[in-house]
C-alpha cells in the first residue's frame, strides 16, 4: 500500500457504511475490511414509499413505544442537523488496545467527513490507512434507519424478560435479507447474514437508548465466524438551546474463523452545531 498524502482537510466518506478490519492467516497478520450498509427501500410499480411505522405491531404490547423510535429513524435523513463532534477510537486486537485514533467528525447535509485525523497524536495522512485498519463510520443514524427500511421484513417482539423500570427491550430478526442492507466484506468475500439483536427505549420519555446487533448465521467458509455491534444513544445539547438524540458509544467487534478478535470502541463528545457565517457587504 502505497502512502498517499490527503488533498484536503476533510476525509469523505460515505454515510452509509462502516468499516473495521478482519485478522487472517497463520503466522501473518493480514488486515482487511468489513463493513455493514444500508440501502433505501424501493416501493413497488414506483409508487411513492408509504410510512413503515404505520404497520409496526399494531397488537404488540407498547407498539406505540416503538413507533415512535421508527418515527425517529425515518425522519433522521431530513431532521438531523448539520453538526460536528470530537470522536475517540480505541482499537483492540485480541484484547489489548493497539492505538487510539481522535478524530474531528462532521455531519453536513447526510454526509460524514473526517478532519485532523491522529493515531495515538500522530498526524494520519494517508487515506488507505484508515481503510486498512480498524476504522468505523456511520454512526449517525445509518445502522438505526436500515432497521426500519421496508426493503426487508423484519419482526419486533415485546421482551419482557430484558425490559425493566427504565426501559423497555424490543427484540427484533431478521430472519433473511431479500434486499442486502448489511453486508459484511471480507477482502472479496461478501455476506449478507441473517442477524437479530434489541432495542431499548425510555420508557418515561419513548427515546431510543441502545442498539445491538449480531449476526445469526455466517457461510461456515466465510472469514468471520461472527461480528455485532453495540451503539448506546443519548440526547446531545447545543449551544443554541436545542438538542436531538445521537450516538455517545459504539463498541463494534470482529471475530474469525482463525480466533483472532477484533474491538472498536468510539466515544463521542464536544458535539456543535454547524453555524452559518454571515457577511455584510457596504
Amino acid at each position: 500500500m502505497s502512502a498517499r498524502p490527503l488533498s484536503a482537510p476533510d476525509i469523505p466518506l460515505p454515510a452509509r457504511r462502516r468499516f473495521l478490519p478482519v485478522l487472517l492467516g497463520a503466522g501473518l497478520l493480514l488486515m482487511s475490511t468489513l463493513w455493514a450498509q444500508t440501502s433505501a427501500s424501493v416501493e413497488a410499480d414506483g409508487a411513492a414509499p408509504s410510512n413503515p411505522c404505520d404497520s409496526l405491531g399494531p397488537d404488540m404490547p407498547r407498539s406505540d413505544a416503538l413507533r415512535k423510535v421508527c418515527e425517529y429513524a425515518v425522519s433522521l435523513p431530513t431532521r438531523i442537523p448539520n453538526f460536528t463532534c470530537e470522536q475517540r477510537t480505541t482499537r483492540y486486537q485480541d484484547g489489548r488496545a493497539e492505538d487510539v485514533v481522535t478524530a474531528e467528525v462532521a455531519y453536513l447535509d447526510g454526509q460524514e467527513s473526517y478532519r485532523n485525523v491522529k493515531s495515538n497524536g500522530l498526524p494520519v495522512t494517508d487515506v488507505g490507512w484508515l481503510k486498512a485498519h480498524t476504522w468505523s463510520t456511520g454512526q449517525f443514524g445509518a445502522d438505526i434507519r436500515g432497521l426500519f427500511d421496508r426493503s426487508n421484513e423484519v419482526s419486533f417482539e415485546l421482551d419482557d424478560a430484558s425490559s425493566d423500570s427504565r426501559s423497555l427491550a424490543f427484540h427484533y430478526e431478521v430472519a433473511h435479507q431479500d434486499v442486502p442492507f448489511w453486508q459484511l466484506h471480507v477482502w472479496d468475500r461478501v455476506a449478507a447474514p441473517p442477524y437479530h439483536g434489541e432495542l431499548r427505549i425510555d420508557k418515561k420519555t419513548g427515546e431510543l437508548r441502545q442498539l445491538q446487533v449480531e449476526t445469526t448465521v455466517l457461510p461456515e467458509d466465510f472469514p468471520l465466524r461472527s461480528a455485532d455491534l453495540l451503539i448506546d444513544y443519548r440526547k446531545v445539547p447545543f449551544g443554541d438551546g436545542t438538542s436531538f438524540l445521537l450516538p455517545l458509544k459504539t463498541v463494534v467487534n470482529a471475530s474469525a474463523r482463525g480466533g483472532r478478535k477484533n474491538r472498536n470502541l468510539l466515544e463521542f463528545h464536544n458535539c456543535h452545531k454547524f453555524r452559518a457565517i454571515a457577511h455584510i457587504m457596504p
